[in-house]
């Protein structure tokens, strides 16, 4: 029975955690999705805040287009705009976006491998758009 509560409480961390406000001291942890910053949520494709880019899928306001893109962190790089008013990451030296390109990953491998980046020679995975 202890496991079965184990489990219901880690199920529940896992739900507040998935929710948790991604602004002000934590503003660099990846939106949930269909918040801005986020990715969209399926089936059709829509944001419960601002407006669903669907070919590149995620929620981009349109006052204010980088806000909850943060490339991965200020140390990594910088959202700007595109050619078509678009969030955009310009990398640091030392990270790329080739992967996503809305997240610097770390040109060479770490000890602490980021979970975000495909690992390198492998397949790559999902990844939000943070």
């Amino acid at each position: 029975m202890s496991r079965a509560v184990g489990i219901l409480l880690g199920l529940g961390l896992a739900a507040l955690s998935a929710s948790a406000c991604f602004h002000g001291a934590d503003r660099e942890k990846d939106a949930p999705p269909g918040s801005v910053g986020g990715l969209c949520l399926a089936p059709d494709g829509h944001c419960d805040e601002g407006v669903c880019n669907k070919d590149k899928n995620y929620c981009f306001s349109a006052k204010n287009p980088c806000e909850g893109f943060f490339c991965g962190g200020s140390d990594r790089g910088t959202c700007v705009l595109d050619n078509d008013q678009q969030p955009s990451c310009v990398c640091n030296a030392g990270y790329n976006n080739e992967t996503f390109a809305l997240y610097c990953c770390p040109d060479e491998p770490s000890y602490e491998p980021d979970p975000n980046c495909a690992p390198a020679g492998g397949d790559g995975g999902e990844s939000s758009s943070g």
